[in-house]
């Protein structure tokens, strides 16, 4: 299963209307499709790069049992499911030699909590969409409420297991095929897959690469807007550096400046390691650098990241906190990167090792932010 993370914003709905109470189609292609069922409402999404996820999985999309047609993700956010369908050839809108019509209803979804023994029978799913011309990819909204009483059960970001099931009717390799959602098998004789997730509300994980360096100025704490900003900065010498790869942890403690003990104890619950940083200094000729690789656990792939990275020769840097920027210079610098999809490591390359006149000392700030944090303000990313 691969899982991304995705990094939006604010959500904006266009409530479709689905035959609510109708005769659903039945999917020609399914012998085992011979009722009439119920189709509910989706909510389909008019701009999908706008959902403020909590959490997101991608899954396969197999058509024809052995083509790879393209992609399905599930995500949500603390009230919602989102279902995205993606066919990287659009979907099979011919002519239904059953009807004499255009097809209908080519992306079918339902949503369980325990798996059948065989194949389900597509047309009994509750939710159905029929797409339009050159439509190749579909986001649906389904709220947790509306799950709830569907399922007959409570369900909200913190369910522990739900498991998607995803029929379409698409193009692959130029031919109508049926296709099927997840990377996982079905159980039985007729070929099917199936999708497994498990949602996760919004949380966040605020972390700073701590050295256990016993200085009392490398932290800095201070409240705005009733909002505590901590800042943790590192002392490294160049020549001690030189060569050498040095690995820092990635720490959570939002609400410490106090540094941990000198043997890397985590002395308090909030001080949990979320992944770690190699620092890895060397010289071009008579200037030196520093490459900075971050890697995170792989539990927290799937959730917003953001990299932060200061150096200078100051273990503060000026802050506006108004605008909430570090104030850079020739001396002072930060880098960032927002994590795409699918990584949990990044590498800063060929970042200069900035201080002060003939000193080899310099300060670097390591964070990397988890979740729905505060993002600090993207000033120079990478």
């Amino acid at each position: 299963m691969k899982k991304i993370t995705l990094l939006f914003s604010a959500v904006l709905l266009i409530t479709l209307s689905f035959y609510s109470c109708e005769q659903s189609q039945i999917d020609p292609t399914d012998p085992e499709a011979t009722d009439f069922v119920e189709t509910k409402t989706m909510n389909k999404i008019h701009n999908p790069k706008n959902i403020n996820y909590c959490f997101v999985e991608e899954e396969c999309l197999w058509a024809g049992q052995h083509i790879d047609a393209g992609l399905v993700t599930i995500g949500n956010d603390d009230d919602n499911l989102y279902v995205t369908v993606y066919s990287e050839e659009g979907y099979d809108q011919s002519i239904d030699p059953e009807t004499n019509e255009p097809r209908i209803q080519q992306i079918k979804i339902d949503i369980v909590t325990e798996l059948p023994d065989r194949r389900p029978a597509a047309g009994h799913f509750p939710y159905k969409y029929t797409t339009i011309t050159d439509e190749k990819s579909v986001t649906f909204q389904i709220p947790f409420s509306e799950l709830s009483e569907y399922l007959k059960l409570s369900v909200d970001c913190s369910f522990d297991q739900l498991f998607v099931l995803v029929h379409a009717d698409v193009i692959a390799d130029g031919n109508g095929e049926t296709a099927w959602g997840g990377c996982d098998e079905g159980e039985g004789s007729a070929w099917w897959y199936t999708i497994d997730y498990s949602p996760n509300c919004c949380e966040c994980w605020c972390s700073f690469g701590n050295d256990y360096q016993n200085d009392d100025d490398a932290c800095l704490s201070m409240m705005f807007e009733e909002e505590n900003y901590i800042f943790w900065s590192n002392k490294y010498n160049f020549d001690d550096m030189n060569g050498k790869d040095h690995m820092v942890s990635l720490l959570v403690n939002p609400s410490m400046c106090e540094p941990q003990d000198t043997q890397g104890n985590k002395i308090d619950d909030l001080a949990m390691e979320v992944g770690n940083v190699v620092l890895r200094a060397y010289s071009d000729g008579d200037k030196s650098f520093v490459d900075v690789i971050y890697t995170l656990k792989d539990k927290y792939k799937g959730y917003k990241i953001q990299l932060d990275l200061y150096i200078g020769e100051d273990k503060i840097p000026e802050y506006n906190l108004d605008e909430k920027k570090i104030v850079t210079d020739e001396t002072h610098m930060l880098y960032q990167h927002k994590l795409d999809q699918d990584e949990n490591t990044y590498t800063f390359i060929g970042i200069p090792w900035l201080t002060d006149g003939d000193s080899l000392d310099t300060y670097i700030s390591l964070h990397a932010a988890i979740g729905e944090c505060p993002m600090p303000s993207l000033q120079n990313p990478m």
